[in-house]
Parts: structure tokens; sequence; C-alpha cells
């Protein structure tokens, strides 16, 4: 055999071990990728379809990754009005939460067409605890307080609460909480 030939046959074996030997079964799958900056965070009050769980509970979303679209955004519009959307996640339990509105401008401190979703989970000893709940149904109330944009580093920050029986539990419920959480211009 010549000497590339010789070199060829041992690459190939070396890459052909590594394919075979890189990945077991009982491997962890990878990691996500994320960043973490800002939060939405609040308090779920209610009970549970079964009556088998009070929710009294705190949540912290910080996280945010391009891969599952977490991350938060905002639009101006021709007219100078604002599209914004802030998302933040708790990856480690899958809980998430997503807040959208209008802005007339960039002062604007009442946000128009808002819509709130909250996504929460909580493992316990023996079942997994989960609360859904959005504002898209008409018997659920929305409002923002204490809100502030700044237009030029995307910073939106307030007060938000959710309230109804529209939810996963069909039952009253309360959201309530706070947010500040810097979204990146969306250049298109």
């Amino acid at each position: 055999m010549t000497k590339i030939t010789k070199l060829t046959t041992a690459f190939l074996a070396i890459i052909l071990s590594i394919a075979f030997t890189g990945c077991k079964d009982d491997d962890p799958q990878p990691a996500l990728e994320y960043q973490t900056e800002g939060t939405i965070k609040g308090k779920i009050t209610g009970v549970s379809k079964d009556n088998s769980y009070t929710f009294n509970d705190d949540f912290t979303y910080s996280q945010y990754s391009l891969l599952t679209e977490s991350y938060s955004l905002y639009q101006v519009n021709n007219d100078g009005s604002y599209d914004v959307s802030i998302s933040r996640a708790d990856f480690s339990t899958s809980g998430t939460a997503s807040i959208t509105f209008t802005l007339s401008n960039a002062a604007d401190t009442t946000p128009d067409d808002v819509y709130i979703s909250i996504n929460y989970y909580k493992e316990s000893n023996d079942k997994i605890i989960n609360f859904r709940m959005n504002s898209s149904d008409d018997e659920n109330t929305v409002a923002i307080t204490d809100f502030t944009f700044d237009g030029t580093t995307g910073k939106a920050k307030g007060k938000f609460t959710l309230s109804g029986t529209e939810n996963s539990t069909d039952k009253n419920a309360t959201v309530s909480g706070d947010f500040e959480v810097t979204a990146k211009k969306e250049v298109q």
C-alpha cells in the first residue's frame, strides 16, 4: 500500500471508532443553552380542579433562549406605535410567562391589547402540579400598572394582574406580579 492509502485508512478507522463510541444510550441529553436577563415573577392563588391542592405559589422566570423562542422583542411601527412582547422561562420546570402589548408611542404608560400567558409546573412527592392561564378569554380580567418603557433600551417594567375562572382549574384564580425585562428591537 502506498503511504497515502495507509494514512487514509488510519484516518477512516479513527473517525469510525469515534462515531461508534462517541454516544452511548445512557448519555444525558445535551444541555439547553440559555441566557438570563430580567424577570417575570409573581404569585398564583387558587385551588386545583379536584380541590387537592391550594395554590399560594411564587414563581420567578428569568431565562430565555433563541432555541425555544422565549426571547423578548419590540417593533416600532410606521405610525410610531410599539408592539412589545416579553417572555421568560424556567427551563428546569418548563414554566413560562409571556406578556404582549401595544403602546401608542415610547412614552405611553397605559399599554393596550394586553395579553398574558402563564404556564406553571411544580413537582411534588407524588404528583405534578400544573397551572395554566391566559387573558385571551373574556372571562378573565387583565391589568398592567406602574408601567414604564424605555424606547432607547427596550426596558419594560411594571406590575400585572390576571384573574378569572378560565384557567386549568376551571375555578377562580389570580396571578399577580411584576416584570422587568429588556426587549430587543426586532429588525426585519
